[in-house]
């Protein structure tokens, strides 16, 4: 695999610096992104160990899904998994990706590169090969170059996120928790492909298995009620993964601050702010994912796409259809009302009003 800082096998992932160079070539939103996933992984670390007397465990897995341009019903699943292939409940979520999607495995072979395998059933269904042959069948277009608009990349922003916060945090794991994913998406699958999803976390409760997204952002008013967008391909995914059995919580962290130029870099050192921003939550079964795939598309402006060019088609979400969780300075509070959410006894509805008292201007 070629990379812009040259082939994939030469690079030193262990050298904190080449981690950033390749975070760099991304919008600046997807390293502040990273900050909020991580400390997302640090309240699903306090979700009590039994819900509702079931045991809970988090895959370590990170999971891409594209879309056959021509096809939009035909989708695949890549997941590189990091432990061990046996991991507990790794199996069970291959299977039910499979319902709905073509699913492969994927794994990061140190400066070798990816290879991958088609699994059905949860096993392996193909001999390993090397990514790019695979892509190269799957796909029904030429590899093109991955560029990003230099408008949404703002190195401030990066090297808050990165040397503020990715790098002390994760430590030696830093080239499996930033630089491989992003080499993956960005020069192994994005480049065959129109867009590429990602799956937030994983969870196996009991026999359940739960996806959790993690989003960072601010309402907009429509009609005198604040609202979420939550764009096209990403409403699709949920839906398909609610197909295959998959329980979805979509949970918002929402910036206390209005304004898209401020990045999330108060959430590593302004408690005040941490304290402002709410977090809300809400489970998406198949009534509510079909009923917000019915509703009325907008469009957002460019800064919004991963390249930073063209037009964004997304769905409104009501702010009040969302529950309370508490905010992002009491991580216990949220662990246990993700918990409440999973057995179904989370009843305090977010009023626009709590959003509105917790902005900061």
């Amino acid at each position: 695999m070629i990379t812009p800082l040259g082939a994939l096998e030469s690079l030193d992932l262990t050298d904190p610096n080449t981690c950033f160079e390749i975070l760099s070539y991304d919008k600046h939103q997807v390293a502040e992104g990273m900050v909020v996933e991580s400390l997302f992984d640090q309240i699903i670390e306090r979700i009590p160990s039994l819900v509702e007397g079931e045991e809970v465990r988090v895959l370590d897995v990170d999971t891409f899904v594209v879309r056959n341009s021509k096809v939009f019903a035909q989708g695949y699943a890549f997941v590189l998994s990091w432990k061990e292939p046996k991991q507990t409940g790794l199996k069970r979520y291959l299977m039910a990706l499979g319902k709905v999607f073509t699913t492969y495995q994927v794994e990061y072979v140190e400066r070798v590169g990816f290879r991958a395998r088609l699994v059905r059933e949860g096993r392996p269904a193909s001999e390993w090969q090397k990514l790019e042959a695979l892509l190269d069948t799957l796909s029904v277009r030429s590899a093109t170059n991955y560029t990003v608009d230099s408008r949404v990349r703002k190195q401030d922003r990066q090297l808050a996120s990165f040397w503020g916060y990715l790098r002390e945090t994760y430590g030696g794991r830093l080239a499996q928790k930033v630089a491989v994913p992003r080499l993956l998406v960005n020069w192994g699958i994005q480049p065959w492909f129109r867009s590429v999803w990602n799956i937030d976390r994983v969870l196996l409760v009991g026999d359940s298995l739960w996806v959790l997204e993690a989003k960072h952002k601010f309402p907009y008013e429509h009609s005198g009620r604040l609202q979420f967008g939550l764009n096209n391909g990403e409403a699709y995914l949920i839906r398909d993964l609610v197909r295959g059995g998959i329980n979805v919580i979509h949970s918002i962290v929402v910036k206390p601050y209005w304004d898209m130029n401020v990045g999330s870099s108060y959430l590593i050192n302004n408690y005040k702010a941490k304290q402002n921003a709410i977090v809300v939550g809400r489970t998406v079964d198949m009534a509510a994912i079909e009923k917000i795939i019915g509703s009325t598309t907008a469009r957002s402006p460019g800064h919004t796409t991963m390249t930073g060019d063209g037009k964004l088609k997304y769905k409104p979400l009501i702010a009040s259809d969302f529950a309370l969780l508490s905010n992002l300075a009491d991580p216990d509070s949220v662990a246990r009302g993700i918990a409440q959410l999973m057995n179904g006894s989370l009843e305090h509805r977010c009023e626009d009003d709590n959003l509105r008292t917790a902005r900061i201007t």
